[in-house]
């Protein structure tokens, strides 16, 4: 959930820096650890909580035990990366101290300031981890972290995270060099292997 940042020109330099981790920096990492769900089949837990200037990364992991009969038979992957309807999804939420709030599903609000989205991310039947980013830095007060996942036993559950200890942290933050535009993706389409004449593969496809 997050405005576009899109003016004639593009996307303009505020939200470039914000979209993701700010890679000109070396964050500060909080001691954090927290079980944010827990059934006797599943556990949701937040660590490797990184402050940069302009946001906070953490790292999500969702673990079933291998021998529970959990859901109606749709693989974790499918649960935490699934697209279209499903009432059974792996659902993540936020909501900062002065109301704003955004979660993972794909409904921007073009009139929020928010990002909030998730990053890369591994796993299997079993074990899922998962990066997250969020910008800007949530303000003064409690950080609320909602979760959700019937398929996995697991009903709404909220935590809360300190909001002023990820502001303190981003003083310690180290700015390598000034922040730059990164440069346009272009694609460039790779040359043909090298193949003897003869090949089959040296013909016209």
């Amino acid at each position: 959930m997050w405005s576009t940042g899109m003016g004639q020109d593009g996307p303009d330099d505020d939200f470039l820096r914000r979209v993701t981790a700010p890679e000109n920096e070396i964050p500060v990492g909080l001691p954090t650890s927290v079980v944010l769900a827990r059934t006797d089949d599943a556990a949701v837990a937040l660590f490797g909580l990184q402050v940069y200037t302009t946001g906070v990364a953490f790292t999500l992991v969702i673990r079933v035990r291998p021998s529970s009969q959990l859901g109606t038979g749709r693989a974790l992957n499918e649960l935490v990366w699934g697209r279209g309807p499903g009432p059974g999804r792996f659902l993540l939420g936020i909501e900062l101290s002065d109301g704003r709030r955004a979660s993972g599903l794909p409904t921007p609000d073009r009139d929020s300031d928010l990002v909030f989205h998730s990053g890369s991310g591994s796993g299997g039947e079993a074990s899922v981890e998962q990066t997250w980013w969020l910008s800007p830095l949530p303000p003064d007060g409690p950080l609320r972290l909602v979760v959700r996942c019937p398929e996995l036993g697991i009903g709404e559950t909220v935590t809360e995270l300190d909001g002023s200890a990820m502001r303190r942290a981003a003083d310690g933050v180290v700015t390598l060099w000034p922040w730059e535009r990164p440069p346009e993706d272009r694609h460039v389409e790779p040359p043909p292997p090298d193949v003897p004449p003869d090949s089959w593969f040296a013909g016209p496809s």
